[in-house]
């Protein structure tokens, strides 16, 4: 279960709730159907990595490992075993004998990772446990978690700012904002049929392109038009049209993400005239950053193509990809069915 959101979102004091850190205000916190809402941490089976590591740099890396398994009083065989297993698997089998302060940022986030998982605990808390490794590592690591039978086996509570890890771990997210829920879902379900425009805004990159709109007749049809050039006319789907034509949005907020606006010419949609500010290659994908008309625009390209700054090009968006938000609050506007 993936908690995501911002800075500042309550993601981090969500866990330590769980974990009995802070006391709720109101409310009450159950695991395994037992109201643990006073119960004190040493009580609760959990096991929570911090993401400032909380390592003890008096004694070495197999030490902090093995901690929570000598509270227990574990058997020295089972110690030496758990503690040798994880390490072989996060790849920090050589620091077992060195201290903490031997090892880099990302080793020390590992060996903080170890810590909690060397546990058999009700829950696992764990606050951006990825955040300081390098990507290959992170990418690595992000597979390991799908194999590992201790995360299958047992309910995992994962927090990160970072979506690519939302989407690639969670069987659930739960997208937070200012200790708001905005939605929770499964992780396609986040993706192509956000709740809101923060969720929207949050999921994706690059960023989902906004575009503040007038509803307007033109033809016995609807269009918008952008706010920012209102010279342009922005042809919507005959179910939003239908939506528009039953209710009362003088003005929208359209959103589409990048991969849904093509370069080139249609013979379906209406093409527009468009400038080339920015274009980058990045890995599998160009991101080419457009002006079209007074609008600044992101698409996606393929990334054997090449653009030039201030090249003409022209543009076309895929209608029925749209997402439509109310100015008011931001909520998403669903389709007449």
């Amino acid at each position: 279960f993936v908690l995501l959101g911002p800075s500042g979102a309550g993601k981090t004091t969500t866990l330590k709730l769980l974990a009995g850190l802070y006391k709720p205000t109101e409310g009450s916190i159950f695991i395994n159907d037992e109201d643990v809402s006073i119960v004190p941490p040493y009580e609760r089976n959990v096991a929570m990595t911090f993401e400032d590591y909380a390592l003890y740099p008096h004694i070495t890396v197999f030490e902090n490992i093995a901690s929570p398994l000598r509270a227990r009083k574990r058997p020295e065989s089972e110690v030496r075993e758990r503690v040798e297993k994880i390490a072989k698997m996060l790849k920090i089998e050589q620091l077992l004998p060195r201290k903490p302060a031997e090892a880099s940022g990302g080793q020390k986030q590992r060996i903080a990772l170890a810590r909690t998982m060397v546990r058999d605990p009700d829950i696992y808390l764990l606050d951006e446990p990825l955040s300081h490794l390098d990507a290959k590592i992170r990418y690595e690591l992000r597979q390991e978690f799908h194999r590992l039978e201790a995360l299958k086996g047992v309910t995992t509570v994962y927090v990160t700012h970072d979506y690519v890890e939302a989407l690639s771990l969670g069987d659930r997210i739960l997208m937070l904002d200012h200790g708001e829920v905005q939605q929770i879902g499964k992780p396609h379900e986040i993706y192509n049929d956000p709740a809101n425009l923060k969720v929207a805004k949050q999921v994706g990159q690059p960023d989902i392109n906004i575009i503040e709109c007038v509803t307007k007749y033109e033809n016995d049809e609807i269009v918008l038009m952008p706010k920012e050039d209102a010279t342009l006319t922005i042809k919507i789907s005959k179910k939003a049209q239908e939506t528009f034509k039953n209710s009362t949005y003088p003005e929208v907020i359209l959103g589409i993400r990048p991969q849904y606006i093509l370069v080139g010419e249609s013979d379906i949609y209406t093409s527009f005239d468009a400038k080339v500010d920015v274009y980058q290659v990045l890995g599998s994908n160009g991101v080419l950053n457009i002006e079209v008309g007074g609008l600044k625009l992101i698409t996606l390209t393929k990334p054997e193509e090449y653009y030039e700054h201030n090249q003409n090009v022209k543009v076309y968006f895929l209608e029925d990809k749209f997402y439509f938000f109310s100015p008011e609050n931001g909520e998403r506007i669903r389709l007449s069915e």
